[in-house]
């Protein structure tokens, strides 16, 4: 397995994570947040040979916003922002398709991402055409290019299509049809957490995506699972998935097509701790608390130099400072890699379920010892959701 950093917002601290710092293996591109052309010109103090060898991009195309609302979408003359309702066909679009293909070819990215609109759970054949179409055109790159570049296409899941085990059933009987010549898949899941919940706790969601890698995996397709939570923990124990992302901020680690369909403002926050120990975010407000029990230490990162600059008594928190997302990064490349560097998954599973034990037991901790509870989405709500699936798959 490979950790690639899905960069958007502030993407100069996952460059410098990884070239400082030695986390993540590279990185995927947001055409959100790097205009067209951009990438292959250098990113800040990078030069693209450093990094152009090991980077992806993911084009996008989920949604339809207005030019003025799309980032740096626009730029991309491919983009479906320039789709009039009249000309939105199969044909107008499969050719911008193809032509963000050949974009990335140009780029000489070496894994590239194929892009494709985002269809709600009833449009299951609208999303089958673009994938037999495109199938075709790849056909034909890989007769030209062959071993040149690998094709990975998009599976955007909306939350009511992951939660649906026969949609579920039926677009992997697409998906690994004998006819498919891509080499993988970049699968994309619109979670929809519950309220004051950070990642999603339904048995569905869990069990219908733990499905998919594993089919994946079992019929030799690559997978690349983007936007990535830290719930990747679990997928990451019991399936085989060669690509995992991280991201700094929510919105690079939690999709939401809501983001590529309309203008949403975020709320206000102070940020979030990551801990290991808790497998869990914990609110910038509750570390002061923390502090104040004599319980900081419990819940700390060890070994790991951003936690210990975040957590230092003289620090000025803010969330829009690096090491505070740094930990995060570090954090959970961590806990994947000690996952994955296990070859069977009994053994991976049982990893997890010892850090899920712990974990729960930190908070009794915390509670009975401290007076230090931690509620709503600093709570180990997800935890009895995680033992419990490692159970079911013993």
């Amino acid at each position: 397995m490979k950790i690639y950093h899905q960069l958007g917002h502030n993407h100069k601290w996952a460059l410098d994570a990884h070239f400082e710092n030695g986390i993540g293996d590279g990185f995927i591109f947001c055409a959100y947040s790097f205009a067209y052309g951009k990438i292959g010109q250098g990113v800040g103090k990078y030069k693209s040979p450093k990094y152009i060898d090991k980077s992806m991009i993911d084009l996008q195309f989920y949604g339809s916003k207005k030019t003025a609302d799309s980032g740096k979408l626009s730029s991309y003359p491919f983009n479906p922002t320039y789709l009039q309702s009249d000309d939105s066909t199969m044909i107008s679009g499969s050719e911008l398709i193809k032509r963000a293909i050949l974009y990335q070819e140009k780029l000489s990215i070496k894994n590239i991402i194929i892009p494709v609109f985002y269809h709600e759970q009833n449009e299951l054949n609208s999303y089958l055409k673009y994938l037999n179409k495109i199938n075709k055109f790849v056909i034909g790159r890989k007769k030209k290019n062959s071993p040149n570049f690998k094709y990975y296409m998009t599976v955007p899941f909306s939350n009511e299509a992951i939660l649906d085990e026969n949609y579920v059933e039926d677009i992997l009987q697409a998906m690994t049809d004998m006819s498919i010549a891509f080499d993988g898949y970049y699968i994309v899941c619109d979670a929809k957490p519950e309220y004051k919940k950070k990642i999603s706790i339904d048995y569905d969601y869990y069990e219908n995506l733990i499905k998919i890698f594993r089919v994946l995996k079992s019929q030799n397709f690559i997978s690349v699972y983007g936007y990535a939570n830290w719930d990747a923990l679990l997928f990451s124990a019991l399936c085989d998935i060669d690509y995992i992302t991280i991201g700094t901020y929510e919105n690079l680690r939690n999709f939401n097509i809501k983001r590529y369909t309309e203008s949403l403002a975020g709320g206000p926050s102070q940020g979030w701790y990551f801990s290991e120990k808790l497998l869990n975010c914990i609110r910038a407000q509750e570390l002061k608390k923390l502090r104040r029990n004599n319980c900081l230490d419990l819940i700390a990162n060890e070994k790991n130099i951003f936690s210990d600059i975040v957590l230092n008594a003289d620090y000025i928190w803010n969330t829009h400072k690096p090491d505070v997302h740094k930990n995060y990064l570090l954090a959970i490349s961590r806990l994947l890699n000690e996952i994955t560097s296990f070859q069977s998954v009994k053994k991976r599973m049982k990893v997890l379920e010892q850090r899920i034990v712990e974990a729960r037991n930190l908070y009794e901790d915390l509670a009975n010892n401290y007076r230090s509870f931690l509620v709503d989405e600093c709570s180990d709500y997800h935890l009895g959701t995680w033992e419990s699936i490692i159970k079911m798959h013993a």
